[in-house]
Protein backbone atom coordinates (compact mmCIF):
# COMPACT_ATOMS: atom_id res chain seq x y z
CA UNK A 1 0.00 0.00 0.00
CA UNK A 2 2.70 2.72 0.21
CA UNK A 3 4.63 1.71 -2.48
CA UNK A 4 0.85 3.07 -4.29
CA UNK A 5 1.31 6.02 -2.53
CA UNK A 6 4.67 6.88 -3.69
CA UNK A 7 3.72 5.66 -7.27
CA UNK A 8 0.68 8.59 -7.14
CA UNK A 9 3.22 11.02 -5.23
CA UNK A 10 5.67 10.49 -8.32
CA UNK A 11 3.23 10.67 -10.75
CA UNK A 12 1.69 13.93 -9.69
CA UNK A 13 5.42 15.14 -9.09
CA UNK A 14 5.89 14.37 -13.04
CA UNK A 15 2.50 15.91 -13.84
CA UNK A 16 3.60 19.36 -11.65
CA UNK A 17 6.77 19.76 -13.63
CA UNK A 18 5.34 19.07 -17.18
CA UNK A 19 2.73 21.57 -16.44
CA UNK A 20 5.07 24.24 -15.01
CA UNK A 21 6.91 24.04 -17.99
CA UNK A 22 4.52 24.02 -20.62
CA UNK A 23 2.85 27.14 -19.09
CA UNK A 24 6.34 28.74 -19.11
CA UNK A 25 6.65 27.63 -22.98
CA UNK A 26 3.58 29.34 -23.70
CA UNK A 27 1.69 32.13 -22.41
CA UNK A 28 -1.47 31.14 -23.65
CA UNK A 29 -1.77 28.51 -20.39
CA UNK A 30 -0.81 31.09 -18.22
CA UNK A 31 -3.82 33.62 -19.22
CA UNK A 32 -6.34 30.99 -19.83
CA UNK A 33 -5.81 28.46 -17.03
CA UNK A 34 -4.94 27.94 -13.40
CA UNK A 35 -1.69 26.10 -12.79
CA UNK A 36 -3.50 24.27 -9.59
CA UNK A 37 -6.69 23.20 -10.98
CA UNK A 38 -4.79 21.89 -14.09
CA UNK A 39 -2.68 20.00 -12.39
CA UNK A 40 -5.50 18.24 -10.29
CA UNK A 41 -7.56 17.74 -13.35
CA UNK A 42 -5.01 15.84 -15.45
CA UNK A 43 -3.39 13.60 -12.15
CA UNK A 44 -7.22 12.80 -11.39
CA UNK A 45 -7.82 11.69 -14.80
CA UNK A 46 -4.08 9.90 -15.14
CA UNK A 47 -4.37 8.28 -11.89
CA UNK A 48 -8.11 6.72 -12.10
CA UNK A 49 -7.62 5.77 -15.80
CA UNK A 50 -4.27 4.60 -16.62
CA UNK A 51 -2.12 1.73 -14.94
CA UNK A 52 0.45 3.63 -12.61
CA UNK A 53 2.55 0.50 -14.06
CA UNK A 54 1.95 2.15 -17.18
CA UNK A 55 2.71 5.57 -16.36
CA UNK A 56 5.98 4.60 -14.82
CA UNK A 57 7.00 2.98 -17.96
CA UNK A 58 5.97 6.11 -20.16
CA UNK A 59 9.05 8.42 -21.17
CA UNK A 60 8.81 12.05 -19.96
CA UNK A 61 8.13 12.49 -23.81
CA UNK A 62 5.41 10.86 -24.19
CA UNK A 63 3.70 11.69 -21.17
CA UNK A 64 4.80 15.90 -22.10
CA UNK A 65 2.74 15.37 -25.48
CA UNK A 66 -0.24 13.50 -23.61
CA UNK A 67 -0.52 16.09 -20.89
CA UNK A 68 -0.06 19.02 -23.48
CA UNK A 69 -3.08 17.68 -25.25
CA UNK A 70 -5.22 17.64 -22.35
CA UNK A 71 -3.92 21.19 -21.50
CA UNK A 72 -5.34 22.20 -25.11
CA UNK A 73 -8.70 20.41 -24.12
CA UNK A 74 -8.70 22.57 -21.49
CA UNK A 75 -8.07 25.92 -22.96
CA UNK A 76 -10.43 25.09 -25.37
CA UNK A 77 -12.93 24.69 -22.77
CA UNK A 78 -12.01 27.60 -20.99
CA UNK A 79 -12.16 29.53 -23.83
CA UNK A 80 -16.01 28.14 -25.18
CA UNK A 81 -16.59 29.30 -21.51
CA UNK A 82 -15.49 32.61 -21.58
CA UNK A 83 -16.84 33.12 -25.45
CA UNK A 84 -20.06 32.31 -23.81
CA UNK A 85 -20.22 34.50 -21.32
CA UNK A 86 -19.19 37.23 -23.17
CA UNK A 87 -22.60 36.16 -25.23
CA UNK A 88 -24.73 36.52 -22.55
CA UNK A 89 -23.79 40.00 -22.03
CA UNK A 90 -24.72 40.91 -25.82
CA UNK A 91 -28.26 39.51 -25.24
Amino acid sequence: MQEVSSDRAALLARISKIVEHLMQKDSSYQYYLDKDKAIQMIFKYYSEKVSIEKLKAMSDLKLTGFVEGDMMTLLLIEGEADINLKAMHYI
